[in-house]
């Protein structure tokens, strides 16, 4: 199993790779392409929401309090100090002493977050509260791939590190992280799928937008700049 930093620094390198395409085709403005950068990078973490050991866990809800108190300002618009104070205090407070617990209780490490239906759920509920925000479709999308980004980055990564290569074995904990679904946990299961037909039916209203975000993406992509012009080479040069 890979280790905390490693897990936020493969995220970060894949976001990072994620925005400098978002970039190229111009599909975001600078400011949200960061902020599209930000969400991946966090998404990387959500997986280990069930770690086992309190002071990973403790850090990990730390982590995400101070990110969403900081982001909350620029996604409802937050104009008064007094606003931006109270939305950051009410987060951290929300986080570390309702929702922790909760997890520290109910959950065990390589469970259902540990699976691919858990980055469905998540890339969904990801989705909905961008538009619920105010958000574009095109942007809402854009969120999605940034959370399916960092949350396969580690489950792979917890894949990877489950072969030791030098004594040509594979551990016992392969195969439990990118799994379809935790079938020794039915009752999160059932939570997962509950979510996601409900985040489902809350995207319908948004399908036709939704669709067409898609179909702009095939041509945008088609259109991404991989090399530098010939005039820009020959001022290189």
């Amino acid at each position: 199993m890979a280790n905390f930093e490693t897990h936020f620094k493969g995220s970060v390198v894949t976001s990072a790779a994620l925005g400098s395409v978002i970039l190229a085709t111009s599909s975001a403005t600078p400011t949200d392409t960061l902020l599209l950068f930000v969400i991946g990078s966090l998404a990387g973490l959500l997986p280990d929401l069930d770690a086992d050991k309190s002071r990973s866990l403790n850090c990990l809800f730390t982590v995400f309090a101070l990110c969403i108190g900081i982001c909350l300002p620029v996604i409802w618009s937050l104009n008064s100090l007094t606003e931006i104070w109270l939305s950051a205090i009410s987060v951290y407070l929300v986080l570390m002493y309702a929702l922790r617990p909760i997890f520290e209780r109910f959950t065990i490490h390589r469970g259902a977050s540990h699976s691919l239906l858990n980055v469905v759920m998540i890339t969904l509920l990801a989705v909905n509260l961008a538009i619920l925000s105010g958000k574009s479709s095109h942007f809402a999308l854009l969120c999605g791939v940034a959370v399916i980004v960092g949350m396969l980055t580690h489950l792979i990564l917890d894949e990877c590190y489950s072969v030791d290569i030098n004594n040509n074995e594979i551990k016992a904990s392969f195969g439990s992280a990118l799994k379809p679904m935790a079938i020794n946990s039915p009752m999160a299961c059932l939570l997962q799928l509950g979510v996601i037909g409900l985040s489902i039916y809350m995207l319908i209203p948004h399908q036709a937008a939704l669709l067409g975000a898609v179909k702009g993406w095939h041509y945008e992509l088609a259109r991404l700049p991989l090399l530098p012009n010939a005039d820009i080479i020959q001022r290189w040069l």
